[in-house]
C-alpha cells in the first residue's frame, strides 16, 4: 500500500512538472527591425522570428504604419509551428493611396495559433522598424 501512495506521488509529481510543456503558445517572436519597400511604396515585406507549439497551425496578421506619409499596409501569412524558432515573411500591401518612403515605421503583428478548429493561443506585439529600399 505504501509503495502505491509513492507511485501516485511520483506520477502527480511528473503531471505538474510536464504540464507547463504541454501548453500550446506562441514561445518566442518578434519583428526584424530592418522591413524592404518595393512597388514604388505599394509594398513592405516584413520578416522576423518565431516559435511554436509543433503541429500548430500560425494565422500571423501583420500592419505598418508610416507616420511621415501617413501609409498603412496589412499582409497575413499562414503556417504550421515547428515547435522550434522558425522564420516568417509576410508581404503587406497599402490600404489607401498613401505609399511608403524609406525611413522610421511601426510593425504590428497578431499570431493565433490553433489545434484543429480550437484556438489555442493569441499573441500580439509591436516593433518600431526602419524601412529601406529594394
Amino acid at each position: 500500500m505504501k509503495h502505491r501512495h509513492v507511485l501516485y506521488f511520483l506520477a502527480a509529481l511528473a503531471g505538474v512538472c510536464l504540464a507547463p510543456l504541454a501548453l500550446a503558445r506562441i514561445i518566442n517572436n518578434t519583428i526584424d527591425p530592418l522591413a524592404i519597400v518595393s512597388g514604388n511604396g505599394l509594398h513592405v515585406m516584413l520578416t522576423g522570428p518565431i516559435a511554436c507549439t509543433e503541429g500548430e497551425r500560425v494565422s500571423l496578421r501583420v500592419t505598418v504604419t508610416q507616420r511621415e506619409t501617413g501609409a498603412l499596409a496589412e499582409g497575413v501569412a499562414l503556417f504550421t509551428c515547428t515547435g522550434v524558432i522558425q522564420q516568417w515573411k509576410v508581404l503587406a500591401s497599402i490600404q489607401g493611396n498613401e505609399t511608403f518612403q524609406p525611413g522610421a515605421a511601426t510593425a504590428a503583428a497578431i499570431g493565433r495559433t490553433s489545434s484543429g478548429a480550437k484556438t489555442t493561443d493569441a499573441h500580439p506585439w509591436l516593433v518600431n522598424i526602419t524601412l529601406v529600399g529594394e
